[in-house]
C-alpha cells in the first residue's frame, strides 16, 4: 500500500480504503481519530468520563461512516459526532444533577416566603450542560467553605436517595441533623436551609461564596 500523507487528506483516504474493505485502513483511521477525539474530549468532560464519551463518538462513526454522505470530509464528519455525543454528554449531566438536587432547590418550600426563589433561575440557568455541571461544583465548593451547609445538604439529598414526597424527605433529614445538632429545631434547621440554599445560588452566579457562618 502507498505511503498516507499527513492531515485531513489522510483521513479521506483511509476512510476510502476502509470503505473498499482494507482492514489496516481502517485501523489506521480509527486509531488517528481516537487521539484527536482525546485531545479535544479532555478540554471539555470529566477525565472520569473521557473514555466513555471517546468510546461512545467512535463507535458512532464505525457504525455510520461507511454510508456518510455530502461535501464533507471525513475529520469534519467525525468532528461533528464527537460533538453531539459530548453534547448528549452534557445533557445526562443536567438531568442527573437536577434530580440530586430537586427537592433540595425546587420541591422544598422556602421557610419564610413558602416559595422556592431559586426554581426560576434554575430553570433558565441548568438548561445548560455547563452550568449543570458547575451546579455540582458549587455544592462542593459550598461544602468546603459551609461545613454545615454540607452537613445539611448530604442529608437533604441521603433522604432524596430513599425516595418519598417533599414533607417526607425533608423530616427526615431534619431527623439526620438532629444526630449532628440535637437541640436543632426545625425553624432553625429550615432557616439554616435557606441561608445555604442562598449561598449555593451565590456559588452558581458568582462562582465564589460569600458570608459567614450559618
Amino acid at each position: 500500500m502507498a505511503p498516507v500523507p499527513s492531515g485531513s487528506p489522510c483521513l479521506d483516504l483511509l476512510s476510502a480504503r476502509a470503505c473498499a474493505g482494507d482492514a489496516g485502513a481502517e485501523a489506521a483511521l480509527f486509531a488517528d481519530l481516537r487521539v484527536r477525539f482525546l485531545t479535544i474530549a479532555k478540554r471539555r468532560v470529566r477525565e472520569d468520563s473521557l473514555e466513555d464519551v471517546v468510546h461512545d463518538a467512535l463507535r458512532i462513526v464505525h457504525e455510520k461512516y461507511r454510508g456518510r454522505t455530502g461535501e464533507r470530509g471525513m475529520l469534519i464528519w467525525s468532528l461533528t459526532v464527537l460533538r453531539n455525543v459530548i453534547g448528549n454528554w452534557y445533557q445526562s449531566k443536567a438531568r442527573a444533577i437536577r434530580r440530586r438536587v430537586d427537592v433540595e432547590l425546587h420541591l422544598l418550600p422556602d421557610p419564610q416566603s413558602g416559595s422556592s426563589p431559586e426554581a426560576a433561575f434554575l430553570e433558565g440557568e441548568a438548561a445548560a450542560g455547563e452550568t449543570a455541571v458547575r451546579l455540582e461544583e458549587g455544592i462542593s465548593a459550598l461544602a468546603r467553605k459551609h461545613p454545615r451547609c454540607g452537613t445539611i445538604f448530604r442529608h437533604i439529598l441521603g433522604s432524596l436517595a430513599r425516595g418519598g414526597g417533599p414533607r417526607e424527605i425533608s423530616q427526615r433529614a431534619l431527623a439526620r441533623m438532629r444526630e449532628d445538632e440535637p437541640d436543632i429545631t426545625p425553624g432553625g434547621f429550615y432557616t439554616a436551609l435557606h441561608r445555604c440554599r442562598s449561598r449555593l445560588r451565590q456559588e452558581l452566579e458568582a462562582g465564589t461564596g460569600r458570608g459567614g457562618h450559618v
